[in-house]
């Protein structure tokens, strides 16, 4: 076997300049396991590469063969048998049976529906929080915002969205890239959250026009399991809030690292839905999507991917890519629209783009308008101990009433 070229796991805080180097070296490489239940992985680095392989059909969350022993050994682990039963793992055409009942839920019109409520949610938020001159951009703000919205989706009642928050936050190291196996605390986070949902379920305590309910309808005429509905709620639940949050996180901490952008932000020279746009490329919440794996040889760029070898796209690094987003490790709140990879392409596709957009663009317009003069707290602000995670555990700000 070939040495690793690549090994995620010593790259620190900072991974892009790394990112960069990789991708002038070619834009793949062999690498170190992203768990370890697999050998090794190939890793790609170039938007086009990245953009290609999530999109080659034949490269699968599960083919047969070889790599079925793998599949038994991951789903031992109970968060990990939720995300084999998810809309994210699955191929085709249980992929198409899951998607297709909620998708609608998360269109452009839907979500557009709920703006004027998200909104006024995060003004109200940031006006409370300037009698205290303080607030945590990510326990204040984004947590309860993107709870709203979700629990909106879903049509459940999320009484206290930090107490889930917990909970999530504990499953995400199950989903980590890892060396050894996961956490205990993972798998006992899932059983809460699964609990949650079970509950409600049992209640019937969700909105008939909700997101939940439609999988309920899906299970009453047979199209879906159970078992795929728990874990489908359970995963939004999760994937819904845990990638916004992270992005609000990242916002923050850009718009402090590049001032002149902010300036265009405080003199309204670029509109809140464009700046979200960009502040999402820059400040991607996932770094790396799920392995692949080859369900035959498949050529990427210059290099043979055999059968049931691993592929890691690093949408981090494609979202950096110069050869599309001219200038791509800076901060360029008036750069045109380009494909971005935060959301990844194809198949898998984030059903929650336009809820993350919209998201983002009412929390940063709420500081800017109803606490101008804001400012980061960098001494206080700490960064997410995780790799697949891009984020902020805490992003203290410090608001001016006077302003």
């Amino acid at each position: 076997m070939t040495a690793p070229h690549f090994d995620p796991f010593a790259l620190g805080d900072d991974p892009f300049p790394h990112f960069a180097r990789m991708r002038a070296a070619g834009g793949i490489a062999r690498g170190v396991a992203p768990y370890p239940e697999l050998a090794d992985a190939h890793y790609v680095f170039s938007h086009e590469l990245v953009s290609g392989a999530l999109k080659h059909p034949a490269l699968l969350q599960a083919p047969p063969g070889t790599y079925e022993e793998v599949r038994r050994k991951l789903v031992d682990h109970a968060p990990m048998a939720l995300l084999s039963r998810s809309v994210l793992l699955a191929d085709p055409p249980q992929h198409g049976a899951l998607r297709r009942p909620v998708a609608g839920f998360f269109s452009r019109p839907a979500i557009e529906a709920l703006t004027q409520g998200l909104r006024a949610l995060s003004h109200e938020l940031v006006e409370r929080a300037l009698a205290d001159g303080r607030v945590d951009a990510v326990a204040g703000l984004a947590v309860p915002v993107s709870f709203w919205l979700l629990q909106e989706i879903l049509g459940i009642e999320i009484e206290d969205p930090w107490a889930l928050k917990s909970v999530t936050r504990r499953m995400a190291s199950a989903f980590d890239l890892r060396r050894a196996q996961p956490p205990a605390a993972s798998a006992e986070a899932y059983r809460e959250c699964q609990a949650f949902v079970e509950e409600r379920l049992a209640r019937q305590a969700y909105r008939p026009d909700g997101m939940v309910a439609g999988m309920v309808r899906e299970v009453a005429q047979g199209r879906w399991s159970r078992g795929d509905m728990v874990a489908n709620i359970v995963f939004m639940l999760f994937a819904g809030q845990e990638t916004v949050v992270d992005a609000l996180g990242n916002a923050i901490v850009a718009l402090d690292r590049f001032p002149e952008q902010r300036a265009l932000l405080e003199r309204g020279a670029v509109d809140w839905s464009s700046a979200a746009a960009e502040l999402l490329r820059y400040g991607a919440s996932v770094q790396y999507a799920v392995a692949r794996i080859a369900a035959q040889d498949v050529d990427l760029g210059d290099v043979r991917i055999a059968a049931g070898e691993a592929v890691v796209p690093v949408l981090g690094s494609g979202n950096r890519d110069d050869a599309v987003f001219a200038d791509g490790d800076r901060l360029d709140l008036t750069r045109p629209p380009a494909m971005s990879m935060t959301f990844g392409t194809g198949l898998h596709v984030c059903l929650g783009q336009h809820v993350a957009r919209i998201e983002i663009a009412a929390m940063i317009e709420a500081l800017f308008t109803r606490a101008p003069g804001w400012r980061l707290d960098a001494a206080n602000a700490e960064r997410r101990a995780t790799m697949s995670f891009h984020g902020m555990a805490t992003a203290p700000l410090i608001l001016n009433p006077a302003a």
